[in-house]
């Protein structure tokens, strides 16, 4: 019984750390205003923060207790394209936010295909996520 309390004790306190690790890299990085920036939706940064938040806590719980959904190919597919862009998103932002792709396009002389840049970014993850969740790898 004290094992199982500390244990608790242990794994409360071990997410809480990790959650405010992850919430300060976010807001540090201002990676929600950048992305709410970039799509032009700079009203709606509240709601991105609060579906972050969400999404976060799910995904955690979904996986501290290791509950699995059984899906057909197609619904993998409509999860697995919102999983990719927002994944392709996110690393959109936090790519902009470093000044990566502006780096990265002055130094290869690209700075007039930037958007054609992120846009790659984008399609990439989506089709590594698409990949990730539709192929079964043994």
């Amino acid at each position: 019984m004290i094992k199982n309390i500390v244990l608790l004790i242990l794994s409360i306190s071990g997410g809480v750390v990790v959650g405010n690790a992850a919430a300060a890299f976010i807001t540090l990085l201002g990676i929600i205003p950048r992305l709410a920036q970039i799509s032009d939706t700079d009203e709606h940064i509240v709601l991105y923060q609060r579906v972050l938040t969400l999404g976060m806590f799910l995904f955690s719980l979904i996986f501290c207790l290791n509950i699995s959904f059984k899906l057909n190919k197609y619904m993998s597919i409509f999860f697995g394209v919102f999983f990719g862009i927002f994944v392709g998103l996110s690393a959109s932002a936090l790519a902009e936010v470093l000044n990566v792709i502006p780096v990265v396009a002055r130094k290869l002389d690209l700075r007039d295909y930037v958007t054609y840049l992120i846009l790659a970014i984008v399609m990439g993850k989506v089709v590594g996520s698409l990949a990730h969740w539709l192929i079964i790898i043994k």
